[in-house]
């Protein structure tokens, strides 16, 4: 991977979370809660880059890394929904 194709998928990335972070700062909640949002972008932004390799254990690694992000926000969205029902309904 060239030099520049590396500086720009990070500023890509921080401009991401720039615009995450404004978005959420609207919002009178802790920011500590939200970490792990940020932790996706940058995760599958190196597995994407990972896929354009040459080499087939680096473009497999790089599968393995953008279907982790992905599992990684649909686990956190359904935790937040069954968190959410649960506060809800009193159960727990």
């Amino acid at each position: 991977m060239l030099l520049w194709q590396l500086v720009g998928e990070a500023a890509v990335i921080a401009l991401l979370i720039a615009v995450l972070n404004g978005f959420l700062s609207q919002f009178k909640t802790s920011r500590k809660g939200l970490y792990p949002l940020y932790i996706a972008m940058p995760l599958f932004a190196a597995g994407f880059a990972m896929r354009l390799a040459e080499n087939k254990s680096v473009i497999d690694f790089g599968f393995f890394l953008t279907e982790v992000s992905y599992l990684f926000v649909y686990v956190l969205f359904t935790a937040a929904l069954i968190l959410g029902q649960k506060r809800y309904w009193k159960l727990g």
